[in-house]
């Protein structure tokens, strides 16, 4: 499972970047606008704290995890791309 989109700011910092998994040797979190590295662990605890919600797309009948938000109004489907408005 894909983790949701991180904003840098979320770990107490004045930085518009967000979190990019760089996969290696080791598995690091790195900042895409100062470079920060970010502990794995902080990571994935910070994830589990982001509020986050399911809708079906009525196109395609596949059900999209939206993070960061605990209710939507309207998304893009992930699958076919399609606009949908609740």
């Amino acid at each position: 499972m894909a983790l949701p989109l991180i904003p840098h700011e979320f770990f107490g910092v004045n930085c518009c970047g967000c979190l990019v998994e760089m996969i290696g040797e080791e598995t690091q979190f790195v900042c895409n606008e100062c470079e920060a590295v970010i502990p794995v662990e902080d990571v994935h605890r910070a994830a589990m704290e982001i509020e986050s919600t399911e809708a079906t797309c009525p196109h395609c009948g596949q059900v999209n995890q939206i993070s960061g938000f605990a209710t939507v109004d309207a998304f893009i489907c992930v699958r076919c791309g399609c606009g949908v408005g609740l």
